[in-house]
């Protein structure tokens, strides 16, 4: 029979009254009750208690497994012994300290031994740091004012990333071979759209002649190299090679946003692919887990940022900047992140995007999936997304009806997932005996 999304809310309701009065109690404090919006859903969102390996518990006891992972950053699950152990020992010797420490040495020797183009590597909070710093670089060391985007793209929340940051499909787009810069924020600095020029992904020749045409003040294009904000859309062969080729070329500096896209090998979507971009953004992943995010690149541009001859051309600084707890979560991670263990998850998580693309196949429901590494994406379009504007044609309500069916049955996707490292076939096989059992009840 099938089963309305009123239906599905109403046992959602029904399963998490807890969650249902922290979120009532949170609104008398956070704005609409929430600190993070990429988190919310209507008609509430669940409050985790606990995570162990592949599940997180929530506090009305109810165990789900995690496809999620904190939006792909806990690569290794919940609690991996590695993490705690190597954070419970570092916290008995403090937490901060005025004063760098041994270990963010030992970090940045670790990314430059992963990724060869960070020749030199500075340490933020966050991913939002890490490309507001990069782009910074970018400004200082060219000379010049304006950066490069991709339609659709994700990048954090400084100015120039919230520019046609998932935007609304419509005429405010503009023409596919002009994108429009939009707003995608209230109380952006002013011309922060004059500044931005956006591009559509996988599209050689009109980034080519997009490019060329603000050569003279771009200091930067910025990429997400597996589009994974703006819906996992693959770069079509040749396409990351001719931006690296172009941006040399023109004296315009590429920057790989490998925040989430770190995920693809041990060495990110730059060592998969053999580019080598100027500067590269990471968080997520890098940090086990913990908050913290790392930014690097050619040592003639990080220079910017030396303070060893006099006042450096950007003074970045950070209470948390390469904290050692991120700093002892991240080196943890990074050991337990072997080139082994990168194609074992890869192997996986391609294997469960086909089985779970049959599911829908043998219930006669229009859908694919889309996998990059160990990240995997469900569409319910008849053939994947090469851009934007294509990926954003997908449902919205048959993924909420899919998420909300997911949950009241255990297990926490997001348009599809990230397995983690301790996941066996098992799982695999509860996600997929799952989602069969969901489109017997599919209402569309």
């Amino acid at each position: 029979m099938p089963k309305t999304i009123d239906q599905l809310v109403s046992d959602y309701r029904d399963q998490n009254g807890k969650s249902y009065q922290l979120f009532q109690r949170a609104q008398s404090s956070l704005p609409g009750g929430n600190t993070r919006t990429g988190i919310y859903f209507d008609p509430f969102p669940v409050y985790a208690k606990t995570g162990a390996g592949v599940h997180v518990t929530d506090v009305d006891g109810n165990e789900r497994l995690d496809f999620v992972n904190n939006a792909t950053a806990l690569i290794l699950g919940h609690g991996h012994p590695a993490i705690v152990d190597a954070i419970r020992d570092r916290v008995t010797y403090g937490t901060a300290f005025f004063g760098p420490t041994e270990l963010e040495i030992e970090l940045a020797e670790l990314l430059k031994e992963r990724i060869p183009s960070m020749e030199r590597v500075r340490f933020c909070s966050s991913g939002t740091e890490a490309v507001m710093n990069c782009l910074r670089a970018a400004r200082a060391f060219t000379g010049k004012p304006n950066v490069a985007k991709f339609e659709g793209a994700y990048h954090g929340i400084d100015d120039p990333a919230m520019i046609s940051y998932v935007p609304p499909i419509g005429d405010e787009l503009g023409p596919p071979d002009r994108p429009n810069s939009v707003l995608s924020s209230k109380g952006l600095a002013p011309g922060t759209a004059e500044s931005v020029v956006v591009l559509p992904f996988n599209d050689l020749s009109t980034c080519e002649a997009l490019i060329r045409e603000h050569a003279a003040d771009l200091a930067a294009v910025i990429v997400d190299p597996l589009s994974t904000a703006a819906g996992l859309t693959l770069p079509a062969p040749e396409f990351l090679q001719m931006l690296s080729k172009l941006t040399a070329n023109l004296g315009i500096l590429l920057i790989f946003d490998e925040i989430v896209s770190f995920r693809l090998s041990s060495g990110g979507t730059q060592g998969a692919f053999g580019i080598k971009p100027d500067l590269t953004c990471l968080a997520k992943v890098i940090a086990g887990g913990t908050a913290g995010g790392a930014f690097g690149g050619r040592e003639d541009v990080m220079a910017v940022y030396d303070p060893t001859t006099g006042s450096p051309g950007i003074a970045q600084s950070g209470t948390y900047n390469g904290n050692p707890i991120a700093a002892v979560a991240g080196v943890a991670a990074l050991r337990e992140m072997t080139e082994t263990v990168y194609e074992k998850l890869n192997a996986f998580t391609g294997d469960l995007g086909i089985a779970v693309e049959e599911a829908f196949h043998k219930a006669g429901i229009e859908a694919c999936t889309v996998v990059a590494g160990s990240i995997f994406r469900i569409y319910f379009l008849d053939r994947p997304p090469s851009n934007y504007r294509q990926a954003a044609t997908d449902s919205k309500e048959k993924h909420r009806w899919l998420h909300l069916w997911m949950l009241n049955h255990g297990i926490a996707i997001r348009q599809g997932g990230a397995p983690s490292v301790p996941m066996t076939e098992a799982h695999a096989n509860q996600l997929i005996d799952e989602t069969s059992r969901a489109l017997k009840e599919w209402p569309f």
